[in-house]
């Protein structure tokens, strides 16, 4: 059976709750997925699991989530040697449209410095992530399935 990890950043709770969700769809489709706080883990973490997906929103000038911040740091350590991964960027377009979603390229670009493979293009959710419960989220989830396949 596949094993995955979310690991995310959050402070309102919206990545927090795409996580979860994204986690729960995964879990429906018999894969092992495990959800973890940033600030409640390390990047020697993702070396358990056979994939990984990191979350963060982006806030300010393309700022990632504090304890994402944090979290990412800890990739230089680790080689993750070709393994999949996949990211998750929310952003809010209240701040300059220069950094809206930026979360998700500062997060490919860290994965793939630390060896990781990037498996589809970012998650990227603009604003609230609850009207995309039912569309964009799943949708892109069963893609990263068919992917990990």
């Amino acid at each position: 059976m596949t094993s995955i990890v979310i690991v995310y950043g959050s402070t309102g709770g919206n990545t927090e709750m795409v996580a979860e969700y994204v986690a729960d769809f995964l879990k429906a489709k018999k894969i092992k997925a495990d959800v973890k706080r940033a600030e409640q883990s390390s990047a020697k973490d993702l070396l358990k699991y056979d994939a990984c997906i990191l979350a963060s929103p982006t806030y300010g000038h393309g700022l990632l989530e504090a304890h994402m911040t944090k979290f990412a740091k800890g990739l230089k350590e680790i080689d993750l040697k070709g393994r999949p991964c996949a990211v998750i960027g929310l952003g809010d377009p209240k701040y300059e449209m220069q950094y809206h979603i930026e979360s998700a390229p500062i997060l490919e670009k860290k994965l793939t410095a630390a060896g990781g493979k990037i498996l589809l293009p970012a998650l990227r959710i603009s604003r609230t992530p609850v009207m995309h419960l039912k569309g964009i989220i799943p949708h892109w989830t069963k893609q990263l399935i068919n992917l990990l396949k």
